[in-house]
């Protein structure tokens, strides 16, 4: 396309080049002082420099008053009379010597098609005669008159010697008249030149609307609609202004009046509607843009003025034009300085069309002489104009092609990034994030590809291995710690279960042979069959890979893991259904202390017990059918009675007596702690304030989840019960056992704090049984150790267990803390304990837990 705009230009300025040079060569100004004669020697004459005009400001002139008046103007310079914008007739004169020997015939031709009309008298050398009359009209209709888009009228050849001519000119627009004498030959000659610059012209704009119109079709962009808009309405401008719209269009000249100042008005209105598209609303200023919404309007109104007053129609659009073409470079230069690339294409074409146009508005209004540059400036500025505009609209095209590649590779790059973070989201989904093994999302995908290819696998077993001592390795010694624990076992048991082929690979492409389903909890599978061991046999193998010794934070131990098994498809024929039952008799085993579990109606009859005893026991702390015993508390030296330990109990109407683990642990996993907690000691400091209105002057201790420990509200709630029962919060001790520390032991630690500063005591409860840190030690406010009666009960069999206490106590003192020792089943151990310096004691040999009625006869036996 743009080869074919390139040759079109070279040919348009080609052919005006041919054009110029043959009018330069061919015509020839003749002037003189006396009257001009015709001669066959010469090809055309310039008359304006013979003329005198006389501007009849009344319009009442004839040729009879015209002849004798003596008010002419003679045109001195020689230029084309310019007279602009006037409502009045113009009448000129000159003498002209016509040879009677003509050898061709010569025309009086106006090469100024907007005339509204013209009539030429031939008067005779005396004035007396008149020898000849025409007007346009009859020009039009003389079949000796050549037809052309100037204005010609034949001379008569039956005229000849001096005569005077004299010509009656009136326009509605600007008032020009170039006046020349061409023969037949140059007429012609003119002709053909002038239509193939014109048709050229009408050419390149044609194909240009044609392109752009494609492009709109195609693209559906609105700028290139109003650009062949505008083209539209500038080829129209240009055919009225040539007169071949007159002559192959319109007969009527009436018509120019109305088409020419329209079509002005339009072509504003549609280059201001196509600068809005082309540089986006965006990179226009607020007040530039407004101004051209104004101007915008101000076209079409006028537009529709010329329709109803074409005379004053044809001033005002020439103005509204002029200043359109004004705001539309403004805009264009302020796009160009926002850094819009495409602005400056623009910006010169507005600037080509506009000198064009003011060139010629000027020469309109009368400013300049009419001249070669200034009748054709518009031609070639809209021409120039609509080639740049469409270079600029191609590279538009150009530069949105690129934005939109740029654009696709971002987005490709956003689905690539997309695609990995979805693979990244998908490998976090089916992953544990810790071990980076796949977790129980994975496995279950895992199971069900199984169960949907029987003839691979008839039967497998599922297991769930569960580490209890992780959890309490985390609370007392950092989680990180324990997770690096975990990630050792994980890998240890991988890399065996990979070399043993009874066990079937979860995720085949990273060789994973485990399943992660909590921080502590594994999944395997295993094939099962007469060909392979049983799976009692491949679990306890597992069991006791885990049973090695390990060194954990200078500590040596061995984890113990419980198991539970459910097999396919006795157990389940679904993978959903055959996890549950796993875990089921994995929580079996752990509530039974046994460390192989397989699935059965007895681990199914224990789930739904547990899950009947999470609704019976809500409703029973809320019926308040709980009980609390009492366990007395002697100090070791005197044997006197010091305090008592609070102790829930649960005689359930439908499953009889609950042991406290039980129901304990059930509260815990229903989120039932703080209202038993609450329940508890709301009895225990309505008894303890019954206790000291009797006399009887002891502490109670309370024991406390990890759950109490972390609610925020634990403290308020202590402080506002001791208050409504009139108690002194020194007399409480509240027990928290080494198990119950949780991941956040900043939390703990802080309400623990807040505890001890109310008045009430801390008891470290089950001291040894876990992996207490001393540093967690020294930062808890505790003012007591209860050492566990495992160590108590074999300490006089046992000298590891024996150590164990009289070093536990040692570190009490030296910490200034008490100890108290459970479990104090006899004498010699009550001997023992109290010897090592132990600060209190209690156990059955002393004082059994008993209800509330039997520690008030117990109390009153002891007192008798």
């Amino acid at each position: 396309m743009i080869a074919t705009f390139y040759l079109v230009i070279r040919r348009s300025f080609f052919a005006l080049l041919v054009y110029s040079l043959i009018s330069m060569w061919a015509s020839h100004v003749y002037s003189a002082e006396s009257a001009l004669t015709i001669e066959s020697d010469y090809s055309s004459y310039n008359l304006n420099s013979y003329v005198g005009y006389y501007l009849d400001s009344t319009g009442g002139e004839s040729i009879e008053s015209i002849k004798t008046d003596a008010s002419w103007i003679k045109n001195t310079d020689g230029d084309v009379l310019n007279f602009g914008f006037t409502n009045s007739p113009v009448w000129v004169h000159f003498p002209l010597t016509l040879s009677a020997d003509q050898k061709s015939r010569w025309y009086l031709v106006i090469p100024y098609p907007l005339l509204q009309n013209a009539e030429i008298y031939i008067v005779s050398n005396d004035k007396q005669r008149l020898l000849w009359y025409s007007d346009l009209n009859s020009a039009r209709d003389d079949a000796a008159s050549l037809q052309s888009h100037n204005i010609n009228f034949a001379l008569p050849q039956d005229v000849s010697g001096s005569v005077n001519i004299y010509i009656k000119v009136w326009s509605s627009t600007s008032l020009q008249i170039p006046l020349e004498i061409w023969s037949q030959s140059y007429l012609i000659q003119r002709q053909t030149i002038e239509i193939l610059f014109w048709g050229v012209y009408f050419g390149v704009i044609a194909a240009l609307m044609i392109y752009n119109c494609f492009l709109f079709l195609s693209m559906r962009d609105l700028a290139y609609c109003f650009y062949v808009m505008a083209l539209g309405s500038i080829l129209v401008i240009m055919l009225a202004i040539s007169g071949l719209g007159e002559q192959y269009l319109w007969r009527d000249p009436e018509y120019t009046r109305y088409v020419l100042p329209v079509s002005a008005s339009l072509t504003g209105l549609w280059l201001l509607a196509f600068s809005i598209f082309f540089l986006h609303k965006s990179n226009i200023k607020p007040m530039i843009y407004n101004a051209m919404l104004v101007q915008a309007g101000l076209s079409l109104l006028v537009a529709f003025y010329v329709l109803f007053a074409p005379n004053t129609g044809a001033l005002l659009a020439s103005i509204i034009s002029f200043s359109g073409i004004i705001i539309i470079l403004v805009a264009g230069v302020s796009a160009l300085m926002a850094g819009v690339p495409i602005a400056r294409y623009f910006v010169l074409a507005t600037t080509v069309f506009g000198i064009g146009a003011v060139l010629y508005v000027v020469n309109v209004f009368g400013f300049l002489p009419p001249s070669r540059i200034t009748n054709h400036a518009v031609q070639v500025g809209s021409m120039l104009e609509a080639l740049l505009l469409s270079f600029a609209l191609a590279h538009r095209i150009k530069e949105e092609r690129k934005h939109k590649l740029i654009a696709m590779e971002k987005m490709e790059l956003a689905q690539n990034a997309m695609v990995q973070v979805q693979d990244h989201a998908l490998q976090q989904a089916l992953h544990d994030p810790t071990t980076k093994m796949p977790n129980d999302s994975m496995l279950s995908n895992r199971i069900n590809q199984l169960i949907d290819h029987h003839s691979d696998c008839d039967s497998f077993a599922l297991l769930v291995l569960y580490f209890p001592q992780l959890k309490e390795i985390s609370s007392s010694m950092g989680r990180r710690l324990a997770e690096g624990l975990f990630g050792e076992i994980v890998t240890k048991l991988n890399e065996e279960l990979s070399n043993d082929i009874q066990s079937i690979s979860i995720e085949e492409s990273s060789g994973s042979h485990l399943a992660v389903m909590e921080f502590g909890s594994l999944m395997l599978l295993s094939k099962t069959g007469k060909e392979f061991r049983s799976i009692n046999d491949f679990a306890e193998r597992i069991l006791q890979i885990n049973e090695s010794l390990l060194g954990v934070g200078g500590i040596s131990l061995r984890l113990k893991a419980y198991c539970g098994i459910a097999l396919y498809p006795k157990h389940g024929d679904r993978a959903d259904l055959l996890i549950q039952h796993a875990c089921a008799a994995r929580d079996y085993g752990l509530r039974a202390y046994e460390y192989l579990s397989i699935y059965s109606s007895e681990v199914d009859t224990f789930g739904r017990r547990r899950l009947a005893l999470v609704g019976a026991l809500a409703q029973a702390i809320k019926n308040r059918e709980l009980e609390i015993h009492i366990q007395p508390q002697f100090e070791c030296v005197t044997g006197a009675l010091c305090g008592a330990e609070v102790l829930a109990r649960w005689n359930s109407e439908t499953f009889g007596v609950v042991a406290p683990d039980e129901f304990i642990e059930v509260a815990e996993e229903a989120g039932l702690m703080a209202e038993l907690t609450k329940f508890i000691v709301e009895e225990a400091f309505s008894l303890l304030r019954r206790l000291h209105e009797k006399g009887v002057m002891i502490s109670l201790s309370i024991n406390l989840s990890v759950q109490n420990l972390m609610d925020p509200r634990i403290v308020s709630f202590v402080v506002t019960c001791a208050e409504a029962q009139l108690i002194s919060l020194n007399d409480v001790i509240f027990e928290v056992t080494e198990t119950s520390m949780s991941d956040d032991m900043e939390a703990v630690i802080s309400n623990l704090n807040q505890l001890a500063s109310t008045g009430c005591r801390v008891a470290l409860d089950d001291y040894g049984t876990g992996y207490s840190s001393l540093a967690y030690l020294s930062r808890m406010p505790i003012q007591e150790l209860k050492i566990d009666r495992s160590f108590i009960g074999q300490m006089q069999r046992n000298t590891s267990d024996y150590r164990i206490v009289e070093n536990t106590v040692k570190l009490a003192r030296a910490l200034q803390i008490q100890t108290v020792a459970e479990g104090v089943e006899n004498e010699n151990t009550l001997g023992t304990v109290t010897r090592l310096g132990c600060d209190r004691v209690q156990g059955y040999y002393l004082a059994k837990p008993m209800s509330l009625t039997l520690f008030d006869d117990w109390l009153m036996k002891r007192a008798g």
